[in-house]
């Protein structure tokens, strides 16, 4: 299958150190490298960093689109959070994506911003011009809510959000991101009304403790694998992109999501190793049970 993500590459400090990241890092290494897909990034880049991207992606067997960009996003990373980000003004325009689209003719495309570098209303206008794309189309929303303050990242809900949920085949987003509400059952209630009348599911993960899925009016729960936690830095990233790989060759979605939930746990285990393979994810996937019982 092909892929194509679209989002910016970062660097991310750690402890002082750099590395690159995003989600087109993460999400990019778990279809080509784990999944076996022709994996495209569409990404922003800057000339202080353009060869070091190009080498990396390169390396992992990923085709590399590029926007110009006088800055990419520079986070820094505490306790396997992003806690702060510098960041210049940098779009991934829409006909840019379409072109891709309309060349590569993905079977998943999967929307990754890390700080506001689509416009959700242009976005709304591309994708239902896509309408008629079949590609399994996946969300995740955690650049579309980020602001950078005094005080570090904050979140900031965006109502029109709703409308660009509403047609794409999966969104995901982690609790403390779906910030209108800090209560868990009115978060999961709305969504679940808002998303009824659409063909559109929503994970909202909760770090470690549970993994909820809204589609068609209900609510499912499941828990994560227990594991050692090494380094969880991209596991949202990882979650998306196996459940989108698996949905899109055609399973069901309480498969794909149980799918991306493995992955996603194993990552965070096997961080400084191989990740996980797909027989790993075949084997794991019995201990991950959906039940009707929300929240």
């Amino acid at each position: 299958m092909r892929a194509l993500i679209i989002g910016s590459t970062t660097i991310d400090v750690l402890d002082k150190t750099f590395r690159i990241g995003g989600s087109t890092y993460y999400g990019g290494i778990t279809l080509s490298r784990y999944l076996g897909d022709e994996t495209h990034v569409l990404t922003t880049i800057d000339d202080d960093v353009s060869g070091y991207f190009r080498s990396t992606f390169s390396e992992l067997g990923i085709s590399l689109h590029s926007v110009k960009c006088s800055r990419v996003p520079h986070f820094v990373i505490k306790q396997g959070k992003a806690v702060n980000v510098v960041v210049s003004d940098c779009m991934i325009p829409p006909d840019v994506v379409r072109d891709l689209v309309r060349v590569i003719k993905p079977d998943i495309i999967f929307l990754a911003p890390v700080y506001r570098e689509i416009d959700v209303r242009d976005y709304v206008n591309l994708l239902r011009s896509l309408k008629d794309v079949t590609a399994f189309k996946a969300l995740d929303i955690q650049g579309l809510v980020r602001v950078s303050t005094s005080r570090g990242i904050e979140c900031s809900w965006r109502e029109d959000l709703l409308d660009l949920m509403s047609l794409v085949n999966l969104t995901h987003g982690n609790i403390r991101e779906f910030c209108f509400s800090n209560n868990v059952e009115y978060i999961i209630k709305s969504l679940t009304d808002a998303m009824k009348p659409y063909d559109s599911a929503v994970t909202i993960t909760m770090d470690s403790s549970y993994v909820y899925l809204l589609h068609g009016g209900e609510c499912f729960k499941a828990t994560p694998l227990k594991v050692v936690i090494t380094d969880e830095v991209g596991a949202g990233d990882v979650f998306t992109a196996s459940a989108a790989h698996y949905a899109a060759e055609g399973r069901d979605l309480l498969y794909a999501v149980r799918a991306g939930i493995a992955a996603a746990s194993l990552k965070v285990w096997r961080a400084r190793s191989t990740w996980f393979t797909k027989e790993d994810i075949e084997n794991y996937l019995h201990q991950i049970i959906f039940s009707q019982s929300c929240p």
